[in-house]
C-alpha cells in the first residue's frame, strides 16, 4: 500500500493506494513541522489512525506547508518511519504538491493562491525559479489574508459602500476598530484573522467594490511573481488554492489582460496528486 498525504496546519488530506487499485481517502488534523513537536505529532498519529489499518504500508509521499527546511524534513520522516514501520518515506514542501498535481511532468508556471501566497517555474520535473515569498505581514498579495486585510480595512476606515459595510457588521458584528486591533497586534495568528473576511469579499464579489478590490489584488500577484518569471508568456499559468478557485472568473478576466494563458484551477491538490503518484508506478 502506498500512502499520500497533502497538508496545511489545520488538515491533511490522505489517500491510500492499495495493492488491488482501490483508493481510500482519509482527512486528519494538520501537521506542520514548525508547529508540533515529534512527540505530539506522534501521539497525532495514534489518536487519528486509531482504527484504521496501516499494515504493509511500502512507501509514504507527504507534501506540506513548511517542509522545504531540511530539518523539517527529517522531523518528519523519523516520526513516519516509527509510526508506519515503513523504510520509503519522501517529505516535499507543499509547492512540489501544487506542481505536480496541476502539471504533472509538463512544463508550467503554477501559484498557490490560498490563506497565503507562492509561485514558481516547474521544468516538469523540478521546480527551476521560485517567486521570493515573503509570507503575510510583508507580502501574500492576492491571498485571502490579504484580500482579507483588506476587506477589513476598508470597513473600519469606513471606506465600504454603505450597503456592504451594513452586511459587513451584521455577519461580524464584534467587529470594531478596537476589538480588530486588539485580535491583530495582541493575539496569535492574525493571518488567519485576516483570511475570514476574505470570504466576504468572496460572497460580494460582483458588487464593483469587491470586484475592483478582488482583480487589483490578482493584478498585484501576477506582478510580483509570475511576470517576473523569463517564461510566462509561453506556458499556462496554473492555479492551486480556494482564492484562485471561488474567484476563477476575476483571475481568468486578469490574466487576459496581461496576455497570459490560463491552465488548471485546483481548490486542492490532492486528486492530481494522487493521479500523478499512480502513473509512476
Amino acid at each position: 500500500m502506498q500512502l499520500i498525504a497533502d497538508s496545511g496546519s489545520s488538515k491533511t488530506d490522505w489517500r491510500f493506494l492499495k495493492d488491488d487499485n482501490t483508493i481510500e481517502q482519509l482527512k486528519t488534523s494538520g501537521i506542520n513541522p514548525y508547529l508540533i513537536s515529534e512527540k505530539e505529532l506522534f501521539e497525532s498519529l495514534k489518536a487519528d489512525f486509531k482504527n484504521i489499518l496501516i499494515q504493509n504500508v511500502k512507501e509514504i509521499n507527504f507534501y506540506g506547508a513548511g517542509c522545504n527546511q531540511l530539518k523539517n524534513k527529517e522531523k518528519i520522516k523519523s516520526v513516519f518511519s516509527l509510526f508506519f514501520n515503513c523504510e520509503q518515506i519522501y517529505v516535499e514542501d507543499d509547492m512540489l504538491s501544487a506542481t505536480r498535481a496541476s502539471c504533472g511532468n509538463e512544463e508550467g508556471i503554477v501559484c498557490i493562491l490560498g490563506t497565503g501566497a507562492n509561485a514558481c517555474h516547474y521544468d516538469g520535473g523540478v521546480i527551476s525559479e521560485r517567486m521570493v515569498s515573503l509570507g503575510y505581514a510583508l507580502g501574500d498579495e492576492g491571498s485571502g489574508n490579504y484580500i482579507g486585510k483588506l476587506t477589513l480595512k476598508a470597513f473600519l476606515e469606513n471606506e465600504m459602500p454603505n450597503k456592504l459595510a451594513e452586511k459587513f457588521s451584521n455577519q461580524f458584528p464584534e467587529i470594531n476598530l478596537e476589538t480588530a486591533l486588539e485580535q491583530i497586534y495582541q493575539k496569535p495568528y492574525p493571518n488567519r484573522f485576516f483570511a475570514q473576511f476574505f470570504q466576504f469579499a468572496l460572497l460580494n464579489q460582483k458588487e464593483k467594490f469587491f470586484f475592483e478590490l478582488i482583480s487589483d489584488s490578482f493584478q498585484l500577484f501576477l506582478e510580483k511573481s509570475v511576470l517576473k518569471f523569463k517564461e510566462h508568456q509561453n506556458l499556462p499559468i496554473h492555479f492551486v488554492g480556494g482564492v484562485a478557485f471561488n474567484a476563477n472568473s476575476i483571475m481568468r478576466m486578469v490574466l487576459t489582460k496581461n496576455n497570459l494563458t490560463a491552465g488548471n484551477f485546483m481548490e486542492s491538490p490532492i486528486a492530481g496528486l494522487t493521479l500523478y503518484h499512480k502513473n509512476q508506478h
